[in-house]
């Protein structure tokens, strides 16, 4: 053994981070929704929806959670970044 330690692997691209996290959500969105969309007995005269509608409904809506998780984010760094510790702040938690 030569004692070097194997080199890490490259990090993900923010990208596809940020696709497998739409895909993952969607996924479990999926999961969830086709059994109350298709074992649901259809209303006279109306088909049963298209799987495959209903799984680019899903990524639709974990694009639009991943969206509004991005901006609460900014938020809170912007508020977060307003914040200033004093001493004093943090004396009276050691009473």
């Amino acid at each position: 053994m030569s004692g070097h330690a194997a080199p890490a692997a490259p990090a993900a691209p923010a990208s596809a981070v940020s696709s497998d996290y739409v895909r993952d959500l969607a996924a479990q969105i999926y999961v969830g929704m086709v059994p109350s969309v298709m074992l649901k007995a259809p209303a006279a005269g109306q088909a049963k929806p298209n799987p495959v509608d209903i799984a680019k409904y899903c990524y639709k809506l974990a694009e639009a959670f991943q969206s509004i998780e991005i901006e609460a984010g900014k938020e809170a760094v912007a508020r977060t970044a307003k914040y200033e510790v004093k001493d004093g702040d943090m004396s009276s938690w050691l009473k």
